[in-house]
């Protein structure tokens, strides 16, 4: 069935997780040979499909809201679904785009930003009322189904679709080379954790700091490597204030601006990926999968990541890598020398289990209810 699918999200920039997980769900759309037109609040050169520019949205502009919902009704006349990436504003936007129109619409439950404004006062109606009309609520892992649920979330809008992962260029044993030289990467260090992701509270590197204090008794040539944005003006200087107090300043090594290219050769280079992410309960803030863990597949990296938050999705426990306590660094510290002890059977399991991860497969889940949808609607 041919069918024409507004995409909504928050940006296409490929330096942001959401950007990349946009345009791998828009790639693969085409690819399947559906028809796409996409509402952004940034725009990207160059792309084959047309790009419609939301206003940026602050927490109180009701203005911007009403524009951005009026915008995307206009845009949304003809097409057969339309699919926000995520829960608020782009669910808003979603749910005032179909009123009275057969149009169904779909909602990626990413996280935070499906959860956190059920619970807010200034946003909670709202959102009840798009709970209460998208047809499906694409869950990225059980856990945040769970939170759904606990919010309020209808269940029978609510499946579990896992992200899928990108494949990343594969850099030759000498771009390996000359990369872990530039970023000052020396063949001694060993071993090497790896966290990718903005460097913050909630993705827990101060707890993984930690437990490298720990193992550096028994690896003294350990090294941790936080790869990406450093614009948290208090955790940033708060980690690195710790790496000195406690004669860590060699074991840390902080990224803030790494390629595709350079990412690659990281994980290339690394012994594990470590994701120690803290549920933040005020703020319903917590990790919604943990996508960096399956890239990380790719290159038979096994994975040490925190338990009781999406990242159970992403790592088969005792299989591809192993659960931790949060905030503990202790355990983290025994989970990451575990690993190392089996390394080759878990960088097996681990390589063995980044198929299971496609945007391929992801995508084909996602067109196969926008199809039901829309065929039930024609029939009706």
């Amino acid at each position: 069935m041919r069918m024409k699918v507004l995409i909504l999200t928050m940006t296409l920039g490929e330096r942001s997780g959401w950007g990349r997980h946009a345009q791998a769900i828009i790639d693969n759309l085409i690819l399947s040979g559906v028809e796409v037109e996409v509402c952004s609040q940034d725009t990207v050169e160059g792309l084959s499909y047309p790009v419609y520019q939301l206003a940026p949205l602050h927490t109180y502009a009701l203005w911007a809201l009403i524009k951005n919902t009026l915008m995307v009704r206009r845009r949304a006349r003809g097409v057969d679904v339309v699919h926000a990436l995520e829960g608020w504003p782009l669910g808003v936007y979603a749910w005032g785009a179909t009123i009275g129109r057969p149009a169904p619409f779909f909602m990626n439950g990413v996280g935070t930003y499906s959860v956190a404004p059920l619970y807010a006062a200034h946003k909670r109606w709202l959102m009840r009322l798009v709970y209460r009309k998208v047809k499906k609520v694409f869950c990225i892992s059980n856990y945040t189904m769970q939170e759904l649920l606990k919010a309020g979330a209808p269940k029978d809008k609510l499946t579990v679709v896992h992200f899928g992962t990108p494949v990343l260029p594969v850099p030759s044993p000498e771009e390996t080379v000359a990369l872990c030289r530039y970023y000052n990467v020396t063949p001694e260090r060993y071993p090497i954790l790896l966290t990718v992701g903005a460097i913050k509270d909630r993705k827990g590197q101060l707890y993984t700091l930690k437990a490298t204090e720990i193992l550096k008794k028994k690896y003294p040539h350990i090294l941790f490597i936080a790869a990406g944005s450093a614009d948290d003006t208090t955790y940033v200087p708060a980690l690195k204030a710790y790496a000195h107090a406690h004669d860590l300043t060699g074991n840390l090594l902080m990224l803030p601006d790494v390629d595709d290219k350079g990412i690659a050769c990281l994980y290339a280079q690394s012994t594990m990926s470590v994701l120690a992410s803290t549920n933040q309960e005020e703020t319903h803030h917590f990790e919604g999968f943990g996508a960096v863990i399956t890239e990380a597949y790719q290159f038979g990296k096994p994975a040490v990541g925190s338990r009781d938050c999406g990242i159970e999705d992403a790592i088969a426990d005792g299989v591809t890598g192993l659960l931790a306590r949060q905030e503990d660094p202790e355990d983290i510290a025994d989970k990451i020398s575990r690993v190392i002890d089996n390394i080759d059977v878990f960088s097996r399991n681990a390589k063995m289990r980044y198929a299971d991860f496609s945007w391929d497969k992801t995508v084909k889940t996602y067109i196969d209810f926008y199809t039901r949808y829309v065929a039930r609607k024609k029939h009706s």
